[in-house]
């Protein structure tokens, strides 16, 4: 049986790492659907990848929560993408759409997020996993240089 504790990575965006209570990633494809009058096919056009997104429920827990809180609205309020890490989908460039920052008064040391992250590349097979960068590197620099070249 697979333990995922030891499998999942530690997220975190622009280095600020968090703790993922949920993930969900909405993607797809934009179609064109033409309809006729008196027809009973609908002729589909397909327009190219929808914008994928992930929406994330992310939480601080510590007696810093508060600090690493404020960290993290201010690098999601900065200009351009940034490297966001994930617990399954590993290493993409992202940018954050929008956040709701919660605390409840019951949970000192809690903060709270609901984030959405676009990401910068809109196909799932160019995402970047640990394991990708480690074997790249373990293949030598300059194939790793080559390899990461491709991404950005």
């Amino acid at each position: 049986m697979r333990d995922w504790t030891k499998t999942l990575r530690r997220a975190s965006f622009r280095g600020v790492e968090f703790w993922v209570d949920f993930e969900d990633l909405s993607a797809g494809k934009r179609l064109a659907l033409h309809e006729y009058a008196g027809g009973k096919v609908t002729k589909v056009e397909e327009l190219g990848l929808a914008t994928a997104a992930y929406g994330l429920t992310i939480y601080f827990v510590s007696d810093d929560a508060d600090i690493e809180a404020k960290s993290f609205a201010a690098l999601t309020l900065a200009d351009g993408p940034g490297y966001l890490v994930l617990p399954i989908d590993g290493g993409m460039m992202a940018t954050a759409q929008d956040f709701r920052r919660s605390r409840e008064q019951r949970r000192m040391g809690y903060v709270g997020y609901e984030v959405t992250f676009i990401p910068t590349l809109n196909e799932s097979s160019v995402v970047l996993s640990i394991g990708d960068v480690t074997a790249a590197v373990a293949n030598g620099f300059a194939a790793a240089a080559a390899q990461l070249a491709r991404f950005f």
